[in-house]
């Protein structure tokens, strides 16, 4: 009895220090921009699959065994990227997913974010629900409709939405979800150079519509190196390089392509700030020297040939050692070192031309004089 009693206390106290941490990120100073919107997939979803019909969502433990409020559709243990971007910029609370938030939330931003979604709408399709990133641009037409109103007008709401920071990470699915998935004949009609240009072409217009709805401070992510999930390698089998090389060859020759329209669009879109925030390059860190030990190789368990946790499963203890939450995102001790990075460069290739701290703080000349756009907005 008093071994059950002293079990409870730590469970209890566990709870407690959870929630005390929570709290701690949630009374923090004022955020360094007005709003913030998020557009991508599974490593920003923070909720919005939750309540669509495809079985591509994070609604059962262990996801969230580290988050206060259990599994909340993050693809992680506690935090995700997108948490952790907003956390560096200041906000005292998480950005509200699209899918849950309510007339109060959109304010202070939108995460549209959709495990599964990508650039091109037949991306994922065979995964069921999921907003891809025609249909996240289209749900923040919605939005910025709603800001107008609460402030009293579109051009006054240009104005705020010219402070605010916009972050857009998608692609992964038109890769893995797509080109070298079974059930798709993208990679029967395109050569890799091919898609990549596909892609990049049918995302400079996406990215225009963004422009056209206010967004002038756009930080657009690059991908990560795909072929090191420990997922795909187990698919596909590592090569020298202790990854997939063909994954990773086509990801690169995506992010080369986009940088090049990262700059077309500051050169032709006025007062427009696009930046380039180089995830490959960040994810190519040393992870020992980041103190990681484990790298190829998820924390929860993952049946074989899957990528998601097997629901209900206990996961590794030694959380902070492991890059890999599952078998294709990172935890949150990966994913906060990373928005570390992509916020404040560590080397000038990490972003271009601003790291996230500079885009916040770059003048916006057409957004000057907006005297709603420092006031906090609950």
């Amino acid at each position: 009895m008093a071994g059950g009693l002293k079990t409870w206390r730590i469970i209890l106290l566990s709870i407690l220090l959870a929630l005390s941490n929570w709290e701690h990120r949630a009374c923090g100073s004022s955020p360094q921009v007005p709003c913030l919107f998020m557009f991508g997939d599974s490593l920003f979803d923070n909720g919005n699959n939750m309540v669509l019909a495809t079985d591509v969502k994070a609604s059962y433990l262990p996801y969230g065994v580290d988050f206060p409020y259990g599994s909340t559709g993050r693809c992680s243990n506690g935090l995700n990227l997108a948490d952790a971007i907003a956390e560096q910029l200041g906000f005292e609370n998480y950005i509200p997913p699209f899918g849950t938030g309510d007339c109060r939330d959109f304010m202070n931003g939108v995460n549209y974010a959709s495990s599964g979604g990508g650039i091109l709408d037949t991306t994922g399709s065979l995964l069921g629900q999921r907003y891809t990133m025609d249909l996240q641009l289209y749900y923040h037409k919605i939005i910025v409709s709603r800001i107008a109103k609460e402030l009293g007008g579109a051009d006054v709401a240009r104005k705020y939405l010219g402070h605010c920071i916009y972050a857009v990470e998608i692609g992964y699915n038109d890769y893995l979800n797509n080109y070298f998935a079974e059930g798709y004949n993208s990679s029967k009609i395109y050569t890799p150079e091919q898609f990549a240009q596909l892609l990049v072409l049918t995302y400079e217009i996406q990215l225009e519509r963004l422009y056209k709805e206010g967004a002038r401070k756009i930080a657009v992510f690059g991908l990560i190196r795909i072929g090191c999930m420990p997922s795909y390698i187990q698919l596909f089998g590592a090569d020298e390089s202790s990854c997939v090389e063909k994954l990773n060859h086509a990801v690169q020759l995506f992010n080369n392509k986009l940088q090049k329209v990262i700059a077309k669009l500051n050169a032709n879109l006025p007062v427009a700030k696009f930046t380039y925030i180089n995830s490959y390059e960040i994810d190519s860190e040393n992870y020992t020297d980041l103190g990681f030990k484990i790298i190829d190789k998820g924390c929860c368990e993952v049946p074989t040939g899957r990528i998601p946790c097997a629901p209900l499963t206990y996961p590794c203890l030694n959380r902070d050692d492991h890059v890999y939450w599952d078998g294709a995102h990172y935890t949150e001790a990966r994913a906060r070192i990373f928005a570390k990075r992509a916020y404040k460069r560590q080397f000038p290739v990490d972003a271009l031309p601003y790291d996230i701290s500079e885009l916040a703080e770059v003048s916006n000349d057409e957004a000057d004089g907006c005297s709603t756009c420092g006031r906090k907005i609950l």
